[in-house]
């Protein structure tokens, strides 16, 4: 198993913050390696150094020799005025130097892989969702021997992170990811990797996926634990031995000296670490505690707008001590349900009843904009230095280490935080809110799994409602005891388990998808596949353009039999080039024609 990427000694600081200090680790050949930490560890910004979009500040990086590299940002821009394909076309042509048949064919293949059936999309119709699969489609069609992905599942639907993990299981080379969805991480990685400053070298790593690396993981602090007791059992010999005064008379005497000096301070080192990693920080949730039996009533309510109707004649008792999950497709009525609940819209009709001054805290996806220029304390603590959590008065710093933020990070600018960290912080401020119910629309985007982890446990010991809409997996099935799924047509149902509603949703048959409707009945959809003008016309030509191409490969191989070019090894090796890339051509010509076929059939 070759190495692809070597990371030696490497350091990188952002302004005046370190990130990471000595990092080293290899990326070796069909590896599938999951990449965490917390939150302002440099994950991103060492995902930028190996794609070579970043500099280093110091140590090295070296990449195995004509290494295809491609990397899919966390966010990705591109032209509004272009079609899909035609940004796909140009960015093959100008990047990867391919010829404008090569580089079309290419582009139609990537992009049908990964979803579009439509290749005359204009990119500003696109969502956040189908922004990433078009950026992933980039990456595919550069045919990478390492591809780097970074929070791919953020803004996805669950169509998107379902056929991402689908395509991952084929994809045969090797993989770098950034996520902080532990199901995908499990699926997708074999190897897992942490960078994070309570371990010695900065980086843990085992081949393995999630689940075991966790349990390995704890097996590593339980053993830093024993070797801290081992130490300290030698450090304290030691200093019996310099309390009884012995002099550095001899070299032995000076060099045992140097080495319990040494022993201190490896021994102070370790207890630091393993003292963080004890330290269990804790979030909390200020709730009334009513015993209100009914919280939320909705009795015939239809959700939606003017003739748009996206939720019909829900019926729907919510009480303290119960957590819902909301699952369905963008748009098919997730936040307008939401809104519906705490008033921002009303019903179109029916019923909705509220307990009596009801206290509810919404956390929306969109989530507010923080101000930049002020600090984390200014911030948390509209100016004062105190905050009101449970009627009682706490310093804003005391509430802020519940949120896993240390004290160097206290006055330090929005601005310098990550996305992650900020993400965090606008959490601790809506949880200073006393709350009877909990709307929370995608909370755990842009945190890291040790706050996602904390999150959660915050979440079951809350005695109120929760309302949650999430992707992630995991986080739902641990909180979730109803799931509450709509299909964007009127059609709502409930379903006990998260795996319920998946093996229903994304049960496929010839005729298209079943959906759930109400009254558990399934609802055949015909996927509408229509032929785009550039399909039709291929059609039409592709037989004759590949009579073209193969005769022009028939041309090439003729060449091989001139004794002139055989006697000459440059002109030689550029006919073979010729030859490799006609052959490329024509599998590409036929491969599409095999998809436009399929999509004519259907």
């Amino acid at each position: 198993m070759s190495i692809l990427v070597s990371v030696k000694k490497l350091s990188k600081t952002m302004g005046s913050k370190e990130l990471f200090k000595d990092l080293s680790f290899g990326v070796f050949q069909g590896e599938k390696i999951g990449l965490t930490g917390p939150n302002g560890a440099g994950k991103s910004t060492l995902l930028k150094i190996i794609a070579q979009q970043e500099p280093l500040d110091s140590g090295e990086v070296s990449i195995k020799r004509d290494l295809k590299i491609a990397f899919v940002a966390q966010k990705n821009i591109f032209p509004d005025k272009k079609s899909i394909s035609e940004y796909l076309k140009e960015k093959l042509i100008t990047e990867e130097n391919h010829e404008d048949m090569q580089a079309e064919i290419q582009a139609a293949l990537c992009l049908s892989l990964v979803g579009f059936e439509d290749l005359d999309l204009q990119i500003s119709t696109l969502s956040g969702g189908w922004k990433k699969r078009l950026a992933i489609s980039c990456a595919i069609a550069t045919e990478p021997e390492l591809l780097i992905l970074d929070e791919p599942t953020n803004h996805m639907d669950w169509d998107g992170i379902l056929w991402l993990e689908s395509w991952l299981k084929t994809y045969k080379d090797s993989l770098l990811l950034v996520s902080h969805d532990r199901r995908f991480l499990e699926n997708n990685a074999n190897r897992m990797i942490e960078i994070n400053r309570l371990y010695k070298d900065g980086v843990l790593s085992f081949n393995c996926a999630y689940e075991e690396f966790l349990q390995k993981k704890a097996e590593y602090f339980k053993a830093q634990l024993k070797q801290q007791e081992s130490m300290s059992n030698k450090a304290s010999r030691e200093l019996d031995w310099l309390r009884a005064g012995v002099k550095a008379r001899t070299t032995k005497s000076k060099s045992r000296m140097d080495n319990a000096y040494a022993l201190m301070d490896e021994l102070d080192d370790l207890k630091k670490r393993n003292a963080s990693v004890q330290h269990k920080s804790r979030m909390e949730v200020d709730s009334s505690e009513r015993k209100t039996k009914k919280l939320v009533d909705l009795k015939h309510v239809d959700v939606g707008f003017e003739n748009n109707v996206l939720i019909k004649d829900i019926n729907l008792t919510l009480g303290p001590k119960m957590c819902l999950g909301l699952l369905g497709a963008n748009g098919s009525g997730k936040s307008s349900l939401l809104k519906t609940i705490i008033g921002s819209i009303k019903p179109l009709s029916g019923e909705l009843f509220l307990a009596d001054d009801l206290k509810v805290v919404f956390f929306d996806q969109a989530r507010e904009s923080i101000e930049q220029d002020i600090n984390l304390i200014d911030y948390l603590g509209d100016g004062a230095e105190y905050v009101i959590f449970k009627d009682q008065s706490i310093h804003v710093a005391s509430y802020a280490s519940r949120f896993l933020f240390h004290s160097e990070k206290m006055h330090l600018k929005i601005s310098q935080l990550s996305g992650g960290e900020q993400a965090r912080l606008l959490i601790a401020k809506v949880l200073l809110k006393p709350a009877d119910v909990l709307i929370l629309d995608e909370p755990t985007n842009d945190l890291d799994i040790d706050t996602i982890e904390i999150l959660e446990d915050t979440l079951a010991q809350f005695p109120g409602l929760i309302i949650l809409v999430s992707h992630d997996r995991s986080f739902l099935d641990k909180l979730c005891d109803q799931h509450l799924a709509l299909d964007g047509q009127g059609g709502w149902l409930m379903y006990a388990s998260l795996n319920q509603w998946l093996k229903a949703r994304f049960k496929k048959n010839d005729s298209g998808k079943s959906v759930k409707t109400d009254g558990g009945e399934a609802k055949k959809v015909k996927t509408n596949f229509k032929l785009s003008y550039k399909d039709k016309r291929f059609l039409e030509t592709v037989e004759k353009d590949l009579e073209v191409l193969e005769g022009d490969l028939s041309k090439f191989e003729k060449l091989l039999e001139d004794p002139k070019i055989m006697s000459n090894q440059q002109e030689l090796n550029i006919i073979i080039k010729k030859i490799a890339d006609q052959q490329k051509l024509i599998e590409s010509t036929y491969q599409k024609w095999e998809v436009v076929e399929k999509k004519k059939a259907k």
